[in-house]
């Protein structure tokens, strides 16, 4: 189980962004971090804005993979009760 991406991934995709020239190698391997945090949070007890966060993340490092859905209870929406 995992909590909301630490300050240290947040400060290294940042800087990762702004370096138009940072090593693939770390951006590779930061991408590959993030996608495993992301699937853990899925099949664990992630919500939703940590897999937003995590999702979003990748995407500004240029990851276009697409993971699919939350799949974990605490991820879905609380359901809206008809009032009956």
């Amino acid at each position: 189980m995992i909590g909301q991406p630490d300050i240290e991934l947040t400060d290294l995709v940042e800087a990762l962004a702004r370096d138009a020239d940072a090593p693939d190698a770390s951006v590779c391997l930061t991408v590959e971090r993030l996608r495993r945090l992301e699937e853990e949070a899925r099949l664990g007890s992630g919500d939703r804005q940590t897999l937003q966060k995590l999702a979003s993340a990748r995407r500004i490092l240029g990851d276009r993979l697409d993971l699919g859905k939350p799949t974990s209870p605490a991820s879905r929406a609380p359901s809206r009760g008809t009032g009956r």
